[in-house]
């Protein structure tokens, strides 16, 4: 849950849930909607006094907005009772208020579990003092940078109704419409210093902190410190009395939705100079959440995963092209810190073989390569003063009769380029035209595409001279036909009329022996 992923993948296949919606419901249902703003506010939000921010986020229906500092401080206060109890013992206390170590430990680490300090967060806690002093039926928010908050929000002991990200927060400060009224913020506990100290790296015991008790109190911000410090008291390699433990460098300011891309130091400044203008004495704090239980135990999970052996490693390397340890680069674009992690993550099915950057582009490459190398049309690339860059062999196929082809040679050294000029000069592309060389006797149809990134330009270029050459003769065949079916129909019409002819004679004579034989009855018969 530490986030990491969402703002790795550069495909933006996961994204945060956003409760902003179950916000609003409870806004227009009418219920007291108190937002708990996580102390690293003021580095996410430097625009805004608290004042500022309460005001602006009232005119979206919001009823109040307190800082989870408050308990903070508690929280802090009570990690100092657990270290003076323990300050005689070899007892290392790890603090819980930071829900990815939590996860972490119930599941890689879980012998460590006794170490966790058996308090609640400062989120679940001061959600607690809300709904004692709003009522059970309030509406708790929590806004900080952190999505792993959103999961640790979802536990049957947590009494917050809502978890959103700083980034979430931005998207309901920037509605203009006015939700419900404005109401006043009601009187809450005065934030410590230590509870305004807890987002940044070592800021949890920071005002209990004596000069030369540095050695007793280990600061771990970002998982792969916390990863080596938890594996080095899990060896027995050191006893600190108690570990301050943040999955985000940086502590809470570098949380992955924070929003803001400020430096790291200018940050935790900001969140160190708002510390020092709070109050000092937690009493009032102290007094209201005394009759809270705070406290919360941790359910072992761990992950049996299986491992495999050296030999199924080596040939998981070796069919991403890592055939020896020069080979494996250790580049950790896949996400893992060397490329035998992210072997064994692909035999345990959590990882693919293609995540491996360099195999994946070694092996578009290739295809690409031999898609080209091979193709029967001429590629030829040339840059904007038409000096060739790149060519494949069907060139030389087409062109190479007369004249050696060679990368640096002039294009027009081959044929008429005015064409590749325009498209160079105009950025608009050239698709299917027909273009014959004489010299060279072929015809084609070309296709020129500009690469102005590059400063290239690219043609495909379809040598079409026997399709040509076998529709002319189609061509021909069709004239052929035609002028022999009109010779035939031309003797047939001569036959016709011959025919006719004859015919008409042969009726004639008929005619007049009919004629001459009728008169020579009626004569006979003195008709």
């Amino acid at each position: 849950m530490c986030g990491r992923c969402i703002n790795e993948c550069p495909q933006q296949a996961k994204h945060i849930i956003n409760q902003l919606q179950n916000l609003r419901v409870a806004v227009e249902s009418g219920k007291q909607t108190i937002i708990s703003l996580a102390p690293s506010y003021i580095a996410a939000f430097p625009g805004y006094t608290l004042a500022q921010l309460a005001e602006r986020l009232m005119t979206a229906g919001i009823t109040a907005v307190l800082e989870t500092a408050e308990t903070a401080g508690v929280i802090s206060k009570i990690y100092q009772e657990y270290l003076q109890v323990d300050i005689k013992r070899q007892h290392t206390i790890i603090s819980s208020c930071c829900p990815v170590v939590v996860n972490l430990i119930e599941r890689y680490y879980p012998e460590l579990i006794g170490n966790l300090a058996p308090v609640i967060s400062p989120m679940l806690a001061h959600a607690k003092l809300i709904k004692a002093q709003y009522g059970q039926g309030s509406f708790v928010v929590f806004a900080g940078p952190c999505i792993a908050k959103i999961a640790e929000g979802t536990t049957p002991a947590s009494e917050v109704d809502a978890v959103i990200t700083f980034e979430q927060l931005r998207q309901l400060l920037g509605q203009e419409s006015c939700l419900g009224e404005k109401i006043s913020v009601a009187q809450s506990c005065p934030s410590s210093f230590a509870g305004r100290c807890f987002p940044v790296t070592g800021g949890i015991l920071l005002p209990y902190i004596d000069q030369g008790s540095e050695q007793d109190i280990i600061a771990a911000d970002g998982i792969e410190n916390c990863l080596e410090v938890f594996e080095a008291i899990k060896s027995r390699d050191f006893f600190p009395k108690f570990i301050e433990a943040m999955a985000c460098s940086g502590g809470c300011i570098g949380g992955p939705a924070i929003g803001t891309c400020q430096l790291m130091q200018v940050k935790r400044n900001k969140v160190l100079a708002y510390a020092r203008t709070a109050a000092t004495d937690e009493s009032k704090a102290l007094a209201v959440i005394s009759e809270l239980d705070l406290s919360r135990s941790y359910e072992a999970r761990p992950v049996h995963a299986i491992w495999p052996k050296e030999d199924e490693i080596r040939e998981i390397l070796r069919q991403t092209g890592k055939l020896s340890v020069e080979d494996e680069k250790n580049c950790g674009a896949c996400g893992y810190d060397t490329c035998r992690a992210k072997a064994v993550a692909v035999y345990q099915g959590l990882a693919e073989l293609d995540m491996c950057v360099p195999y994946t582009r070694s092996k578009a490459e290739s295809f690409a390569n031999i898609i080209v190398e091979n193709s029967l049309n001429a590629i030829i690339a040339v840059n904007e003063k038409m000096i060739i860059m790149e060519f494949n062999p069907a060139v030389n196929r087409m062109f190479g009769a007369a004249k050696a082809i060679y990368s640096g040679m002039n294009l027009q050294e081959l044929f008429d380029c005015s064409d590749f000029i325009d498209v160079a000069k105009s950025g608009h592309k050239i698709v299917g035209k027909r273009v014959e060389y004489h010299l060279h006797g072929i015809v084609t149809e070309q296709m020129i595409i500009p690469v102005p990134e590059h400063d290239l330009v690219i043609a495909i270029i379809t040598d079409i001279t026997a399709y040509e050459q076998k529709a002319s003769e189609l061509q021909q065949m069709k004239l052929d036909t035609v002028e022999k079916a009109t010779e035939i129909i031309n003797k047939q019409m001569h036959v016709a009329q011959e025919i006719a002819g004859l015919l008409g004679e042969t009726t004639a004579e008929t005619k007049s022996a009919l004629l001459e034989l009728i008169m020579l009855i009626k004569g006979k018969e003195g008709l």
